[in-house]
Order: C-alpha cells, then structure tokens, then sequence
C-alpha cells in the first residue's frame, strides 16, 4: 500500500514539473460555438475565411479583419452566372424560417427559393435585378455554412416595379 502512495505521489510531481518545463505559448483546445460570425484570419502563408474567431484561434491563426476575407480572383473550379432577382421576396424555412430572394438562373423559366447571400449586394424590394454572380465552391464548411460562396460582380440591370414607381413618386423621389 505505502508503495503504491509513493508511486503515485512520485507520477504527480513528475507530471507537475514536466507541465512547468512545456512551453508557455500553448494553448488549449478550444470549445467553439457554431454562430457564424466571420473573420479573416492568416495560417500559416495562407489567408483564408474562419466561421468564428474562436475558430480562427483554436486552429493557430492569428487575426487580420472582422467579416469574410476580401473577394479572391476567379479559382479554376469558380464560375460566372448570371441570376435574375424578382422584385419581391418570400418566405422559406431554411435551419429558421427567412426571406428568401426568387431568382432565374439564365434562360431558366421557372423561379427557385435562393437560400444563400450575395455578397455585395443588398436586395431592395420593388426592384428586380440582373447580376453577374461569381460561384465558388468552398471546400469543407462547417457544417452550418454553405458548401458555395456567391460573388456580385456587377449588376447587369435594375428595373423598379410599377408599384415601387408610384410610391416612389408619391415620395416625389423619381
């Protein structure tokens, strides 16, 4: 019995002094949470998008600005399309019910519900839209994000509603 007090007292205090000795810059595992509030953040040589902070830090990164990392230039495996935004939005359920935003993809003759966001652009109602969108895939998302990130390029055209029109009018705006 007095031995194995005495092993277990010696299996501490070399557990102590080993953990004294470790180098004082390292830092724990992180416990996360999944609210997607992004930053960008560098690891290593390369700059990418975190989905959090917490995220960033927990991975060794090291902090560059709040939101998404800037616009990259076209990858091989991004694309072009062009989406046209109706001028009303609707309700949807995605994880919560939302708005969404009713948009054609090209020549196509039918309406879709669009989950995501357009970064760049901020949808006003009344207004129906024509945008060059880039598309780009993101490679492992956490799995509350998106697996593609949408881009404006630029806005193609923009034609107001009758009914915008009149309140427009009836504001003596346009």
């Amino acid at each position: 019995m007095f031995t194995r007090l005495l092993l277990a007292s010696l299996l501490v205090i070399s557990t102590q002094a080993q953990a004294q000795g470790q180098d004082q810059t390292h830092t724990p595992p992180q416990i996360c949470t999944r609210e997607y509030a992004p930053v960008c953040g560098q690891l290593g040589q390369e700059t990418k998008t975190f989905p959090t902070r917490c995220v960033m830090l927990s991975q060794g990164g090291t902090w560059v600005s709040n939101g998404a990392c800037p616009a990259t230039p076209p990858t091989a495996q991004s694309k072009e399309i062009t989406l046209t935004v109706a001028a009303e939005d609707v309700a949807c359920m995605g994880a919560a019910p939302m708005r969404c935003l009713q948009v054609q993809e090209g020549d196509a003759p039918t309406w879709s519900k669009f989950y995501n966001r357009i970064e760049g652009f901020t949808f006003k109602p009344g207004v129906r839209y024509t945008l060059l969108v880039r598309v780009t895939p993101i490679p492992n998302p956490p799995a509350d994000m998106a697996d593609t990130r949408y881009e404006l390029v630029r806005e193609l055209s923009r034609s107001p509603t009758l009914e915008r029109l009149r309140y427009l009018r009836e504001l003596k705006v346009y």
